[in-house]
């Protein structure tokens, strides 16, 4: 258990790393954007690339919000329940969280392999084919997944405890 777990902690430490350098850029890009258009000299494609950035950005941002727990949740409801309740509700919204995940993520591995090989999507301007990006849905996805399992763990475990 202590393996898989550092396992997850090392994929989600990855994908935060790739949020946070895609962050850095991002903020050195659009203010490069910014002043080149005050010089008359504006940069080809540049929604297009804040658009794909920002994929990046939120999907590799995930999974390391679901480690801090930073999601959304409806505290001021559950907490007024008894401790087991609380914690069976968390149960329940872990293995919701882990089937939606893991159904989305499912579903971008076929759609990355139809980008990939059949239909070749790819953005108007800059022609950056789509692909790649579905298979960061995929990793990010996928990684929110495994972060949600390893709380479903500690909620099953607290459960009985």
């Amino acid at each position: 258990m202590r393996v898989f777990r550092q396992i997850v902690f090392s994929l989600t430490t990855v994908v935060r790393a790739v949020a946070l350098l895609t962050m850095v850029a991002m903020m050195f890009f659009i203010f490069y954007a910014v002043l080149s258009r005050q010089f008359y000299r504006p940069v080809i494609g540049d929604i297009e690339l804040v658009q794909l950035g920002m994929v990046v950005l939120i999907m590799c941002g995930l999974a390391y919000t679901e480690q801090i727990k930073g999601h959304i949740s409806i505290g001021v409801f559950v907490d007024r329940f008894p401790q087991k309740i609380q914690h069976l509700l968390d149960c329940l919204g872990y293995a919701l969280t882990i089937g939606v995940t893991g159904l989305i993520a499912y579903t971008y591995v076929g759609v990355a392999h139809e980008h990939e090989h059949f239909m070749r999507l790819s953005t108007d301007l800059l022609s950056i084919p789509f692909y790649p990006f579905d298979w960061i849905i995929v990793i990010g996805f996928f990684s929110w997944g495994l972060e949600a399992l390893l709380g479903l763990i500690d909620s099953v475990t607290s459960l009985f405890e």
